[in-house]
């Protein structure tokens, strides 16, 4: 069967939930990443099992970020149904381009939700690793062959190439951002420019959408039927490249947000040896108001890898904190600036190297800005 017909049930399901590209502009936090929704034939109880299984599995690559590991991980933890929080049965949304000569989607849908809590503590108990709910907000220009001269895909394009690329972004849990593609977009950037990969361009043209990281692709066909690929993702401190081989052209798409996301989960998720750092320095410059002291306070406090806030001072708009946390300071760091809430002082000097003892810490504290939201 094509790959496309292998995909289309699940797409629908997803698609029915997934509006990744309408986030706001300064979220990072995603909801949902324990939950999951399975196509099911009907309620028996040997269809419920499976597919509470398969749902599991799929919120465990959201959690950990490792996708290999899922079915080990679903072993390693045992029945399901000791993690299920709530399920219910939905009706399949219909697939609008599916056509009388293709077999029939499942018309119902088995929709799960998973204690956060206790999935957790399992995965911490058998040493897996954590990615937490801030997760980074990338912008995507694609640079698409399908027409004389190319073109960048756009967000109001509806196409199963779209499709399938915000479903592999709900599947990963990293929230996606399409380009307009209206006078500000194409005054400032073009198709060469993304199939050439000029980075100060494409940095320019970002900006307007404030992402967390830029992923950038070039998909060409490769004799008949199949497509290559190009990548490039660029966060604040880094570019990172690599190739796809050549093959259907809705894999090679799909495979710039799957390798991004597993970039993001070696740089964000929590270390399954990750250790207890207690008493990390923090000043944040920028806080002149309560309002601010309370937002900065609630979104340090809601951080993955923060245990514990502790404010030491406050003096002339900035406040002086310590932070347990679990997890290495890459880890802290990363999720800090993540959504564009604090950003870091240049030059400021590090709390203590990765992953140190808390003995090791230094008296000089990480040093941000608050960025209050428009």
């Amino acid at each position: 069967m094509p790959v496309k017909a292998l995909l289309r049930a699940s797409l629908c399901l997803i698609l029915s939930v997934a509006c990744l590209a309408a986030m706001p502009l300064r979220a990072a936090v995603v909801d949902g990443l324990y939950e999951a929704r399975v196509p099911v034939a009907d309620q028996s109880s040997a269809q419920r099992n499976a597919a509470l299984q398969q749902a599991f599995a799929a919120v465990l690559v959201k959690v950990s970020g490792t996708r290999a590991a899922a079915g080990a991980l679903v072993s390693a933890l045992g029945n399901p149904s000791q993690y299920v929080q709530q399920y219910r049965y939905e009706k399949a949304p219909a697939d609008p381009d599916a056509s009388s000569s293709q077999p029939a989607s499942p018309s119902l849908v088995m929709w799960a939700k998973f204690d956060h809590t206790v999935v957790n503590n399992a995965l911490r108990a058998v040493h897996a690793p954590q990615w937490g709910v801030e997760r980074p907000r990338t912008l995507v220009w694609l640079a698409l062959a399908d027409v004389p001269g190319g073109r960048l895909l756009a967000a109001a394009d509806s196409t199963y190439l779209m499709q399938a690329l915000v479903t592999a972004a709900q599947q990963r849990g990293v929230p996606l951002v399409f380009p307009q593609l209206d006078g500000p977009d194409k005054a400032a950037i073009g198709v060469l420019d993304v199939t050439g990969f000029s980075i100060e361009r494409i940095r320019q043209a970002s900006m307007r959408y404030k992402p967390d990281a830029v992923l950038v692709g070039s998909i060409t066909p490769f004799g008949a039927g199949q497509f290559a690929a190009r990548w490039q993702l660029i966060s604040s401190d880094r570019i990172e490249s690599w190739d796809t081989p050549a093959g259907d052209e809705v894999l090679v798409a799909v495979d710039g947000v799957q390798t991004s996301a597993d970039r993001y989960a070696v740089r964000y998720a929590i270390a399954p040896n990750a250790v207890d750092l207690v008493g990390v320095p923090l000043q944040v410059d920028d806080v002149t108001s309560l309002d601010a002291y309370a937002k900065v306070s609630t979104y340090l406090a809601g951080l993955t890898p923060v245990r514990a806030v502790h404010v030491q001072r406050v003096a002339q708009g900035s406040v002086y904190f310590t932070l347990d946390i679990h997890g290495s300071l890459d880890n802290l760091e990363s999720a800090l600036v993540l959504g564009g809430a604090m950003a870091a002082i240049p030059g400021a000097a590090p709390a203590a190297g990765t992953n140190a003892p808390p003995g090791a810490l230094s008296a000089t504290p990480l040093h941000y800005s608050y960025a209050p939201g428009p």
